[in-house]
């Protein structure tokens, strides 16, 4: 079997991601850098691959990481993590947040794009953009919800043989198991 230059691409976006999301599950600042590369690289081969709220939120990723690469260095500066919870208004306008980009970003694929599965592809955009700015902001409660995202993402990677993604993504939800826990056993040792 002969790899493609895409497949080439999506492999070393799919490396380049892994190492980035390991490095943030240490809270490790490395992580940022390396994840704007891998959603630049992601980027392309989603416009290729037509699911365009993808590639949309790939050029999100690249504008939020230099967010919570910024956000991080501050942080850096006090030498503590800041791993906290969110709060439970917070968290609910959030989902409801993404449900409503959810629709929006839906509709709008449905019926003004060849994209394929609009509404998954929408709620993975949707949900990924809520999930990201959590990471940033350093809520442990963004681990539960990559780890969702993670798992639907295995599916549609899989409807669309993007087996390159499939497997990172396979590999971001074992991290996302791993962020949680790390973080978490972090953010009990400073609450001490």
């Amino acid at each position: 079997m002969q790899i493609t230059l895409l497949q080439w691409i999506e492999l070393i976006s799919a490396l380049l991601g892994i190492l980035g999301v390991w490095l943030n599950t240490k809270s490790n600042i490395m992580g940022w850098p390396i994840g704007i590369v891998s959603v630049i690289l992601a980027a392309l081969v989603y416009f290729q691959s037509r699911l365009f709220a993808e590639f949309g939120l790939q050029i999100f990723y690249a504008f939020s990481g230099l967010y919570g690469w910024w956000k991080w260095i501050k942080v850096l500066d006090r030498n503590r993590s800041e791993i906290s919870s969110i709060s439970t208004f917070k968290l609910l306008m959030s989902l409801l947040l993404g449900l409503i980009l959810t629709v929006l970003i839906g509709y709008w694929l449905k019926f003004n794009t060849q994209a394929d599965f609009p509404w998954i592809d929408s709620a993975l955009a949707a949900f990924s953009l809520i999930a990201q700015v959590w990471l940033a902001q350093k809520y442990i409660e963004n681990w539960l919800l990559w780890m969702v995202i993670n798992l639907v993402s295995i599916g549609l990677y899989s409807v669309k043989e993007l087996w390159f993604f499939l497997g990172f993504f396979l590999a971001l939800f074992v991290l996302s198991f791993f962020g949680y826990f790390n973080w978490k056993k972090k953010w009990r040792k400073e609450s001490y």
